[in-house]
This record gives C-alpha cells, sequence and structure tokens, in this order.
C-alpha cells in the first residue's frame, strides 16, 4: 500500500484544522453512521468533509438545510444514492462521491447548473451509463436533465447568474479539485510503481486502470467558458 496519504489540504499538520474557517466543518473518518441534526442546522457551511465514515444516505433535507455549501467530500462510506433535492441547490461546485457503492445518480443532479467538477472513482455506476461518463461533466448533466424531461435538453444550460450572487471564489475551487486529482493520480502511480516486476500481467492491468483518467474525474471548464458567450 502506498505511503503517500491523500488529503484535500495542501498542509497537513494540526494548525490546518484548528485554523479552519467557520464555514468549513472537517469530520472526516470518525466512523460516523449518520449526520446529525447540528450539521443540518450549521446553514453558513461552505465545505463539509465527510470522507472516510460509514455514511449509508444523507437526510432528504441536506441540501435544502446547506443551501450555502460549495463543496462536499463524502468520498469513502457506504452512500447508494443522493437525495433528489439536490437538484435544487444552487451553490453546490464540488462533488466527490469516489469510493462510494452508487449505481445510479439521481436525475436532478443534472439542474445543479453550479457544478463543476464531480469525481465518481470506484463507483459502479449504471446509470448514466459508461459512455455518457467517458465524456466529461457537461453530458453527464445534459444526459441527466434528457432523462428526467423525456425530451432533449440544450447541452450546455446558461448559467443564472441572479440565482448565483451568493457564489464565490469560481478558480480557487477548480484549483482545490485539481489538486485532488494530481494526489489521486499521484498515489495511485506510486502503488503501480511499488508492485514492481513481481506483478503478474494481470495485476499489473488492475492497478494501471486505476488511475482516473481526466474524462472519469470531470472538470468542467467548458461549462463555464458557454455560460459566458
Amino acid at each position: 500500500m502506498s505511503a503517500l496519504h491523500l488529503s484535500l489540504r495542501c498542509e497537513e499538520d494540526e494548525e490546518d484544522e484548528k485554523s479552519a474557517s467557520a464555514d468549513m466543518l472537517y469530520m472526516s473518518r470518525r466512523a460516523l453512521k449518520n449526520i446529525s441534526a447540528s450539521v443540518l442546522n450549521t446553514t453558513h457551511l461552505k465545505s463539509l468533509y465527510l470522507e472516510g465514515n460509514e455514511i449509508s444516505s444523507l437526510p432528504e433535507r441536506f441540501f435544502s438545510s446547506l443551501m450555502s455549501l460549495v463543496w462536499l467530500d463524502v468520498r469513502n462510506n457506504r452512500l447508494t444514492g443522493l437525495p433528489a433535492a439536490i437538484g435544487k441547490h444552487r451553490c453546490l461546485k464540488t462533488l466527490l462521491l469516489e469510493g462510494n457503492p452508487i449505481s445510479a445518480l439521481p436525475p436532478e443532479l443534472g439542474h445543479v447548473i453550479t457544478l463543476k467538477a464531480l469525481s465518481l472513482r470506484n463507483c459502479p455506476l449504471t446509470f448514466p451509463p459508461r459512455d455518457v461518463l467517458s465524456r466529461g461533466l457537461p453530458s453527464i448533466l445534459h444526459y441527466l436533465r434528457s432523462s428526467q424531461l423525456g425530451e432533449e435538453a440544450p447541452a450546455v444550460e446558461k448559467l443564472r447568474l441572479s440565482e448565483l450572487d451568493q457564489c464565490e471564489d469560481d478558480e480557487l475551487e477548480i484549483l482545490r479539485f485539481q489538486e485532488l486529482r494530481r494526489r489521486m493520480i499521484q498515489m495511485d502511480r506510486a502503488e503501480l510503481g511499488s508492485a514492481g516486476d513481481g506483478a503478474t500481467r494481470t495485476q499489473h492491468q488492475e492497478l494501471q486502470s486505476r488511475i482516473p483518467s481526466p474524462d472519469l474525474i470531470s472538470l468542467a471548464a467548458a461549462l463555464l467558458d458557454s455560460a459566458a458567450d
């Protein structure tokens, strides 16, 4: 197993957590099974870190309670789905679902017009189909919208800026996701290298396949460019 430690923060020391601002909450790796009411009542939250817990579902009022949420990290939990209310969220920009047993994304996710980054690595998704996933985030959102409407929708929905005044720091969110993707690739390549010549061809191919592609971990700069036209 790689000695590298995957983290969303560039600096990993105790001072980071102590200095976390009031709009961020770190609750990763605490064996949590549920999200408490106190978290849902922290309505000003912009970043919520819940990676590495045992959460099997998000409360139905999760997204309606945390309307200012910009960054949600629920990697490596036991989630099998997402609440339909996510479709009404107008601030969420980064959603990290990696390592959850989710087989289908909700069609409502297609209406989250602010979403720029979506991590689906190691999720056994059958909906949307893999060919859609391979085309990146704009195609995923378009497919989800179309599946709900039962008809073709515009390939890229224009951002309704009047609804997004409270959502800021676009470039910072993109940089944070790029750093996460870089660390994921670095960790998997280190594991691949540690296998060395002793690994069988099958093991080598399996490790190689785990290196995430830019398609499956989508950074939708194209979505922003289209919205600016």
